[in-house]
């Protein structure tokens, strides 16, 4: 049976690991949405050029 130091390792390590996780979530999550605001800025830049 695991120590209650191996216990409280191996949870530590599931903590970090769960976070980091969630980090690139939220990084990849952050480029989606730039993307979404640069594919509109040009759709608008090119919409207007035709307009004028």
């Amino acid at each position: 049976m695991a120590s209650f130091s191996e216990l409280v390792s191996i949870d530590s390590a599931l903590i970090l690991h769960d976070d980091e996780v969630t980090l690139r979530r939220r990084r990849r999550n952050q480029k989606k949405k730039n993307l979404k605001r640069l594919m509109m800025t040009w759709v608008l830049v090119f919409l207007t050029k035709r307009l004028l």
